[in-house]
């Protein structure tokens, strides 16, 4: 798996829902949060993208859009885009629904 790194913002109820699930699927500790929050975070965004491609989740449409230069307009318009975006995230869902699968059946065996 890749190993970029991500910095955005988060509201403090958001990271403390993110603990709070991470401290009973991901426990550490060592943290001072009390779980591993990277495994916690790629979970919740694979089972976000998984339930956005299937139509399961739609996202509000933003109250206020910026406006883009046309050449990125034009771009984004484009039915390649498009394609593309559900190359990336056609491997992901499946990943996710066998992550997923393994994790129940291996729940139930127990």
């Amino acid at each position: 798996m890749a190993s970029t790194s991500l910095t955005f913002r988060c509201p403090d109820e958001v990271l403390e829902a993110i603990d709070n699930l991470g401290k009973e699927r991901y426990p550490a500790a060592n943290t001072k949060h009390g779980c591993d929050r990277s495994k916690t975070l790629i979970d919740i965004m694979r089972a976000g993208l998984a339930a956005l491609s299937d139509g399961s989740v739609v996202l509000p449409s933003p109250a206020e859009v910026r406006q883009q230069p046309s050449d990125v307009r034009q771009e984004l318009s484009d039915s390649s885009l498009e394609q593309r975006i559900v190359e990336i995230i056609k491997p992901l869902r499946a990943e996710l629904k066998a992550e997923l699968k393994a994790e129940l059946l291996g729940e139930s065996a127990a």
